[in-house]
C-alpha cells in the first residue's frame, strides 16, 4: 500500500498541483485563460514522467542516505531546485531557451509546485505507521 502511495498517488498530486499552479499564475499574474491546456497537459505529462520522477527519485534517494534529520525540509527543498531542468527541456523543444520568457515562468511555477507536492507526500508517506493487511476482528 505504501508503495502505491509513494509511486503512483504522490506523482499524480504533484503533477495536479503543478497544472493548477500554472492556471493559476497564468490567470493572476498574466490575467488570461487557458486556451490549449491539451498542449500544457501533453508536454507537461511527458516532461513529467521522463525527466521529473526520476529526479526527484534519486534526489528523495540521496537525501535518505545522507541525512537523517530534516527531511521533511529537505524532500520538498531538493525536488523544487530541480525545476530549471524540466523547464528547459520544454522551452528546448518549442525553441527558445530564454528562462524569462512568460511561458518558461509559467513552467518554473508549474514545476517548483509539483517538486513541493511531490517531496511533502514523500516525507508524509514515509512517516505514516506501517499498514498491515490484516483486519481487526472484534469480538462480540
Amino acid at each position: 500500500m505504501r508503495d502505491i502511495l509513494l509511486y503512483l498517488i504522490s506523482p499524480l498530486l504533484a503533477f495536479v498541483g503543478g497544472f493548477c499552479t500554472y492556471v493559476v499564475i497564468l490567470k493572476v499574474v498574466y490575467d488570461e485563460t487557458l486556451v490549449d491546456g491539451t498542449a500544457v497537459l501533453i508536454w507537461g505529462s511527458l516532461i513529467f514522467l521522463a525527466i521529473c520522477m526520476p529526479l526527484y527519485t534519486v534526489i528523495i534517494y540521496a537525501i535518505d542516505k545522507r541525512f537523517t534529520s530534516y527531511k521533511g525540509l529537505l524532500y520538498p527543498l531538493g525536488c523544487m531546485l530541480l525545476f530549471a531542468v524540466p523547464t528547459a527541456a520544454i522551452m528546448l523543444i518549442w525553441g527558445d531557451m530564454n528562462p524569462f520568457l512568460s511561458e518558461a515562468l509559467l513552467f518554473h511555477s508549474f514545476f517548483i509546485m509539483s517538486g513541493l507536492i511531490f517531496g511533502l507526500c514523500h516525507w508524509v508517506i514515509k512517516k505514516m505507521p506501517p499498514f498491515s493487511d490484516s483486519s481487526p476482528t472484534y469480538k462480540s
